[in-house]
């Protein structure tokens, strides 16, 4: 028996299917190209729903930190003025 390049030696191909059962699913290449793009977009949108959570804890982090960048530097503005004998 000739196998072809995408076949082992039962005919399944590498996404765990016979020829029979591919040809089943079938359809055009048109088709199947249509669902080759449906399940990349799939994997596209699960990518970004994983990603989103640790987007806006970044971005949470972010803000703590100029939030408390920000009130020590008043703070240590303040003091200085205190000390020089400036009235704010």
């Amino acid at each position: 028996m000739i196998r072809g390049k995408d076949e082992d030696s039962c005919g399944k191909s590498g996404t765990g299917e016979t020829p029979q059962e591919r040809m089943q699913r079938g359809g055009s290449a048109a088709a199947r190209g249509k669902r080759s793009l449906a399940r990349k977009s799939t994997a596209v949108s699960r990518a970004v729903q994983l990603c989103i959570p640790f987007v806006r804890l970044s971005i949470g982090f972010i803000s703590l930190c100029l939030s408390l960048f920000f009130t020590l530097r008043t703070e240590r503005i303040h003091n200085t003025c205190q000390f020089l004998g400036y009235a704010p």
